[in-house]
């Protein structure tokens, strides 16, 4: 259709006339003026299109296209079915079914994957390997700061590396600067990685994030200040003496010894505080100080029966609940009457004691001091025709533990009490006669009945008394509290101590069962913070756990801010036997401090603590140390498997102390050159880490700590560690060995000549342990292996053998070093290795070389050496021929025979082929050629 078609034109026209008069039908005040958007137009065209739901449909626009030949109807499904959305599916990826094209592209994969894995580990290695050495640098600098400002003891004779007292030996390096053994690594597995998971010697704390104890913060540890260090040294002591007793069987009195060393180490509230903790436990355990404890108290593991291999809430755990509550009752009785005496020292004014001071004299100043002091003007108290409030002085007698004088002081004012309560003589008289404290059910009843009526009228009855009703009659245990009467915290204590009845629980009323457990679980329940706010009264919660029996939380909870002490009373308890201990399940590297057992019991593990508070105290005596890792033998009593693990933790403890520091003549003992033995430091303790006899001692420490040293390469240890166990033909093995890596640790044919120093005289009283050099170590200890008959024959011919021609080697190696070369082929030629004559035939060289494999593998491994010694030899002495002004016959003949030594060697070298080193051969024939 063109533009100047003239219907096109008259269809235009008329389709603009009919928009006019669309405006007909339309309200003009609601069009605005067309001023819009097409979006803004839609939106109010289709409002206009609901406000005028009558409007009749104009289908004139449908005819309209119609006659242009447009169909609307069919445009519009054609519009529909057109689908704008369409998604693209990608055709399928085509199959290859190339299976050695896969197979191939695989293979590479693999490859690249191995290669990729083997860098990375290469990377790791290479990392941990520079951990390891910048690690043990640093241990060196630590240890050489340490010892600048005096934390480590210098030593004379030390190598200046940072030497302490646990690396002081100087035994067995070498003066040609060959190290003595692998470093130091005290404390982070050896033994103990095998034997628990970890060392129970540890590691520092410094080093081990979070501390060494999963359930210890190492932040909460309280400074060390000067007077913890010298307890710390005195606590040193004591444990010696213990030891010391146990050895000659006597009882010690362990508790009142370490509380003399915390009296006289400070005043501050924390030490008062432990000096009476252990003024406490010699209540509980029956240590009398006062008596002759070094011959009547209570003896080792006491009280080991009755604790261990018990369950808490079982019969048998009956007898020790009654002691602890006993003992701790009866402590705090003491204390209080001593808080009352000096009481009214401290307020003699409000006191006004006068006259006599009896028991209810000061009974009374005590109370004119707290009415004077506290808020009890409008309290109600029952005052006697003297003014005297008889039921509190009662109550207090009953609070110092005086039970017998307040029934005696209610039968003397007898006619006082029964105007008030006409029973209370019988009650206070029948809980006086009876020793646990307890009234007959009848009368148990009666009290019950006055208790209930006092605390109606409460107001109006004095306190005193309605106390001593709640204590005689054990009323009403779901409240145990009086804290008007008794306000501190040791006054509780008392009363839940005083309620405490060990009985059947199926014999008793449930109302009126309250036992030590129920305790037990009062006090863990309430925790540190009930008693000490803040953590400012650390001493005080230590004490209730004490109190109630709770020996490892004690323990566990002093350790987190005093480990000092906290070992010290662990050693106490365990030489009593209270103190439960891990057992062999327990001993894990991620264990706690504390632990429960299979009993529901709970454990201290204390093979670990000792270990650590070892490798933490660096005393100058390591036989300090010894005594300590005695201790863990002390649980050697326990029933199979743990009694066996303990032992087997402190032998391999005391094996690892040996081997880390290096004491071993302080230690395992010492033999003099003439074979004098002297005892060491474990074995004169060898009762207490249960050995009994020398030859067990020998197998159990002395032997395997020197496998352990030959296995970690430590050489020179072993040397010594396996004499001390009189193995001596190991002693020779190691020897043959230490010196064979001597021999062949250095070429003397690439070295400039140098001395080596005079050679001396072994005194008879010398220790083997001045012998630096292997050589020479290995000489003497020939001499004495040779000169004892008993040692002579434990030592197999064939390592005698190789002894005697390794150190002639030596000796020849020296001989070269000194340029003395002819001493040298002389010294070569007598051990009948090498043919060396110049006039051998071939048939005795091939004979020399069949015995090559008969040789001992230390003298093998160096016959490339005797040959590049003798070559060598040979070849200066020709030259020193030559350089002579003149040459006669005599030097002539000297110089073929010189050349003809050198055959000989090359000829035996040949014969000998593969088992020599390349470098030999072209040594040789370097040499012959120059010849």
């Amino acid at each position: 259709m063109s533009a100047s078609d003239p219907s096109t034109h008259s269809y235009f026209a008329s389709l603009l006339e009919q928009s006019r008069k669309l405006r007909e039908n339309t309200d003009a005040a609601d069009l605005p003026p067309i001023q819009l958007g097409l979006g803004e137009i839609e939106r109010r065209a289709k409002e206009l299109k609901k406000s005028r739901p009558g409007a009749r449909k104009d289908t004139r626009a449908h005819y309209l296209l119609a006659a242009g030949g447009v169909n609307a109807e069919e445009a519009l499904r054609h519009l529909e079915a057109f689908d704008t959305q369409a998604p693209y599916e990608a055709a399928p990826p085509p199959v290859d079914t190339d299976i050695e094209s896969y197979l191939n592209s695989r293979k590479e994969q693999n490859i690249l994957s191995s290669i990729e894995d083997g860098m990375q580990r290469t990377s790791r290695d290479f990392d941990a390997f520079v951990a390891k050495n910048v690690t043990m640098e640093w241990d060196k600098q630590k240890a050489r700061i340490f010892e600048h400002f005096g934390l480590y003891p210098k030593l004379e004779g030390a190598d200046g590396e940072g030497a302490n007292v646990f690396s002081a030996s100087t035994f067995g390096r070498s003066i040609h600067g060959a190290k003595a053994g692998k470093g130091s690594t005290f404390g982070t597995g050896s033994i103990w990685a095998r034997a628990v998971g970890s060392s129970v010697l540890g590691k520092p704390v410094q080093a081990a994030a979070g501390g060494l104890f999963a359930d210890v913060d190492p932040s909460r540890q309280l400074t060390t200040s000067r007077p913890v260090q010298i307890r710390q040294q005195n606590y040193a002591g004591i444990l010696r003496k213990l030891n010391e007793a146990r050895v000659a069987g006597s009882p010690f009195p362990i508790l009142k010894q370490l509380e003399d060393v915390t009296s006289n180490s400070g005043g501050d509230v924390l030490t008062v505080q432990l000096r009476d903790s252990w003024r406490m436990l010699q209540h509980i355990t029956g240590e009398d100080p006062e008596g002759n404890p070094f011959d009547n108290g209570p003896r080792e593991r006491h009280f080991a029966k009755l604790h261990m291999n018990v369950k808490p809430d079982s019969p048998e755990a009956a007898p020790l609940k009654k002691m602890i509550t006993s003992g701790s009752r009866q402590y705090l009785e003491k204390l209080f009457l001593r808080h009352v005496e000096e009481t009214i020292e401290k307020h003699p004014l409000h006191a006004k004691l006068g006259g006599i001071p009896t028991l209810a004299h000061k009974f009374k100043a005590y109370f004119n001091v707290k009415a004077a002091t506290n808020t009890w003007n409008e309290k109600h108290f029952d005052l006697n025709p003297d003014n005297v409030p008889v039921w509190a002085i009662v109550f207090y007698m009953i609070r110092a533990g005086k039970v017998q004088d307040a029934a005696a002081y209610v039968k003397e004012h007898h006619q006082f009490f029964q105007k008030v309560d006409r029973s209370f003589h019988l009650y206070i008289s029948a809980y006086a006669k009876d020793p646990e404290r307890r009234v007959p059910r009848n009368l148990a009843d009666r009290i019950q009945v006055e208790y209930t009526q006092s605390l109606r009228d409460a107001e109006n009855v004095d306190m005193f008394r309605i106390a001593l009703y709640k204590v005689i009659g054990r009323c009403d245990l779901a409240k145990r509290s009086l804290s008007e009467v008794m306000p501190t915290a040791e006054d509780w204590m008392w009363l839940q101590l005083v309620l405490t009845r060990e009985s059947e629980r199926a014999g008793e009323p449930a109302h009126e069962v309250f036992q030590l457990v129920d305790l037990q679980k009062s006090v863990l329940q309430f925790g540190a913070k009930h008693f000490s706010s803040k953590g400012s009264n650390v001493g005080l919660y230590f004490q209730m756990l004490l109190m109630a029996g709770l020996f490892e939380h004690a323990v566990q909870y002093l350790y987190s801010f005093q480990s000092v002490d906290a070992v010290h009373f662990a050693i106490a308890l365990t030489y009593y036997g209270l103190l439960g201990v891990a057992s062999s399940q327990g001993q894990r590297a991620d264990s706690n401090l504390l632990v429960t057992g299979s009993h529901g019991d709970y454990q201290i593990n204390f093979a670990r603590m000792i270990g650590q508070y070892v490798r933490d105290y660096r005393s100058a005596s390591i036989e300090d140390a010894v005594d300590y890792l005695c201790m863990i033998c002390l649980n050697g009593d326990l029933s199979p498997p743990d009694g066996h693990t303990q032992l087997t933790l402190c032998h391999e403890a005391l094996r690892e102390l040996a081997l880390e520091s290096r004491e071993f003549t302080k230690l395992l003992g010492d033999m003099k050159a003439d074979g004098t033995r002297e005892k060491g430091a474990i074995e004169k303790r060898m009762k207490l880490i249960k050995i009994a006899d020398q030859q067990e001692f020998l197998r159990t420490i002395t032997e395997q700590a020197a496998a352990q040293a030959d296995d970690d390469g430590r050489v020179s240890d072993a040397v010594l560690l396996y004499h001390l166990a009189e193995d001596y033909n190991t002693v020779v093995q190691v020897l043959n060995r230490s010196i064979s890596d001597w021999i062949a640790s250095e070429d003397p044919t690439q070295l400039t000549s140098q001395p080596t120093g005079g050679q001396h005289q072994a005194d008879a009283q010398q220790s083997i342990t001045e012998f630096e050099d292997p050589a020479e170590l290995g000489k003497h200890m020939g001499q004495l292996y040779w000169n004892m008959a008993n040692m002579y024959r434990q030592i197999s011919p064939r390592n005698r053998e190789a002894l005697m021609v390794l150190l002639k080697i030596a000796e020849a190696k020296r001989m070269y070093l000194v340029q003395d070369y002819e001493a040298c082929l002389s010294q070569i030629e007598s051990l009948d290795i090498i043919p060396m004559e110049p006039r051998v035939e071939v048939g005795a060289i091939r004979k020399t070389a069949q015995n090559f494999g008969n040789l001992h593998d230390m003298v093998a491994r160096n016959v490339g050496m005797l040959l590049k010694l003798s070559v060598e030899c040979c070849h200066q002495l020709a030259k020193k021929l030559k350089d002579s002004p003149f040459l006669d016959a005599t030097k002539m003949q000297k110089l073929q025979e010189y050349r003809a030594r050198v055959k000989c060697a090359m000829i035996y070298a040949g014969m000998v082929q593969y088992k020599l080193p390349t470098h030999v051969y072209e040594f040789i024939a370097h040499r012959d050629e120059n010849m």
